[in-house]
């Protein structure tokens, strides 16, 4: 489950899972920080995607290209750490140098982006994990491009630590969900100690061990990813379906008004009627166990009373149901089940139409 809430308790953070993780408070904790809210860039900068610093730019800080290549480089091998990195609150919020951006809104969401947003991002948006034609596993890192349009250049990077510049599809879904992420430890980032990536990476290296398979924690995490699109892809078919169907059905309907009217109506009396038989009986069960309460007669001849009522009401129930069958079965072969039936003449009558 995916939680949504923002709010973060004291010395601590609730993960995307739910999961309380306790953090360790800086000995100067920054105080006063500008929150990374989504906002209208009015430089220019980022209209052209084109520009993005997918591949290292000619002026960008020597340290932050290596820390990026750093990050780039073991992208894989954090990922088949990630229950380890989201035990720590230090390795979760080690920073990454990797800059997103969007057209009009700039670098605003993205700023100073985690392992652990990372780890999270990759297992929420299916989409970001890869696989092409042959095989080859890919985790995209880099986001650049236009929020109306969604046109975008990205970047991914493959198991061998390759980066590849990529076109991704369903570009919204990849943005939308990293941002409300990063934005999610927004506060966390500035008052919380965070380990380097150096440091994460030296802590993982020493504690791993001789039997520790690293190619089948990847393939069990892209195999999990691929399940989890397909569940979203079948949740999208299926409500497009229910919504195609309640269209037809609804049309369906009102062409047929006169003969489903007519058969409602029908089995509405009859229901009516058969209900205020099973009524009567009831009354007649209530009355017998007053008799019992009080102690007129024995519990052996309420007993034999109260069976045959008791199959008198469900001999009832029984026609009520046949008769619901012989009246609505001829729909079924249209689609149209009873509680459509029931759903449009509720409606119907309380004047939707």
């Amino acid at each position: 489950m995916t939680h949504r809430n923002t709010e973060q308790p004291k010395n601590s953070i609730t993960l995307m899972n739910g999961e309380a993780l306790e953090c360790f408070p800086k000995q100067s904790p920054q105080t006063k920080f500008a929150s990374d809210k989504m906002q209208l860039n009015a430089t220019g900068a980022y209209l052209n995607m084109g520009i993005k610093p997918c591949k290292p730019q000619p002026n960008a800080d020597e340290e932050k290209e290596r820390q990026k290549e750093l990050f780039t480089d073991n992208a894989f091998y954090l990922l088949a750490h990630s229950e380890r990195i989201l035990r720590d609150s230090r390795m979760f919020l080690a920073p990454v140098a990797v800059q997103n951006g969007l057209a009009y809104t700039g670098t605003s969401g993205f700023n100073a982006p985690t392992v652990g947003i990372y780890l999270e991002w990759w297992a929420t948006c299916p989409e970001a994990l890869r696989t092409d034609k042959e095989g080859c596993r890919s985790l995209v890192f880099h986001l650049a491009g236009s929020p109306l349009s969604g046109a975008n250049r990205c970047a991914e990077v493959y198991e061998d630590g390759r980066v590849k510049s990529v076109t991704v599809s369903l570009f919204a879904s990849h943005w939308q969900s990293f941002t409300a992420i990063n934005t999610r430890y927004d506060k966390a980032k500035h008052i919380y100690q965070v380990y380097t990536l150096e440091q994460v990476l030296d802590i993982l290296h020493a504690e791993d061990s001789e039997n520790w398979n690293y190619s089948v924690e990847i393939k069990e995490r892209f195999m999990q990813s691929e399940i989890n699109q397909l569940k979203k892809s079948i949740e999208q078919i299926t409500a497009e379906s229910d919504k195609w169907h309640s269209m037809y059905a609804d049309t369906w309907l009102k062409h047929n008004d006169e003969e489903i009217s007519g058969a409602f109506s029908e089995f509405q009396s009859f229901k009516e009627h058969t209900e205020r038989e099973i009524d009567l009986i009831n009354k007649q069960k209530r009355k017998l166990k007053v008799e019992l309460k009080s102690g007129h007669i024995k519990n052996t001849t309420y007993q034999r009373t109260l069976t045959p009522l008791n199959k008198q009401i469900e001999a009832l129930e029984l026609k009520v149901r046949t008769r619901q069958h012989e009246l609505f079965d001829q729909f079924l072969s249209a689609g149209i089940s009873y509680c459509m039936i029931e759903s449009y003449m509720n409606k119907k009558n309380e004047g939707w139409f």
